[in-house]
């Protein structure tokens, strides 16, 4: 793919999440998207054919940059080091919520959407992949204990979900600050490790 088309691509998916960001997905609009990106809208439809095209690429672009930042940092570290990165690295608390935002919202989506529904299953399943490697690391490494690591990565997940949800609606309980000790705070309870490993007061 030439150099120019991949730089229009990559405009397109940033201003998409940028519109995202300020609008939500109710409020993405492709003449948006296109004067943000100094496209018009034939030639963003051209590269991803719909609106729905659009915003996968930009769902699978903010994951993407999660990963590679996280890549950056966890190699060579031990399961307990990782697994503070693998909440920490989610989102600064300034930007955070619009990222959950966009997975609430996806979502929805997702429950009238095959396709939709689909790529949320293949994204998730990544998150659960990675979290069960630190799990089985720190089995090995013997600092965590438990009985079913694949288990436990679900019940890890989902509260990560709850949790996410709970914050940017705006629990007084669930502040954005407060979702990464909250989150640790189970995980140390679920995986048997030191509370203080994780950098978390006993």
């Amino acid at each position: 793919m030439p150099a120019d088309t991949d730089t229009r691509r990559q405009r397109i998916i940033d201003a998409t999440l940028e519109v995202i960001h300020d609008h939500g997905l109710a409020g993405l609009r492709t003449q948006e998207v296109a004067r943000r990106a100094e496209v018009s809208t034939g030639l963003l439809l051209y590269h991803f054919k719909t609106l729905d095209g659009v915003i996968a690429a930009a769902m699978q672009e903010s994951e993407e940059r999660y990963y590679r930042h996280l890549e950056d940092e966890e190699s060579g570290r031990p399961a307990v080091d990782r697994l503070r990165l693998l909440i920490e690295r989610s989102g600064d608390p300034s930007s955070v919520v619009a990222t959950w935002t966009l997975w609430m919202e996806y979502w929805v989506r997702a429950l009238r959407d095959p396709d939709t529904a689909a790529l949320c299953t293949t994204l998730e399943a990544r998150w659960r992949e990675v979290l069960l490697d630190v799990v089985e690391q720190g089995v090995g490494e013997g600092t965590f204990t438990v009985a079913s690591p694949r288990a436990s990565v679900i019940r890890l997940s989902a509260l990560l979900d709850g949790l996410a949800v709970a914050a940017t609606l705006g629990d007084a309980e669930v502040s954005v600050e407060a979702v990464p000790d909250l989150w640790l705070e189970a995980a140390a309870r679920e995986l048997s490790c030191d509370p203080r490993l994780l950098g978390l007061p006993q």
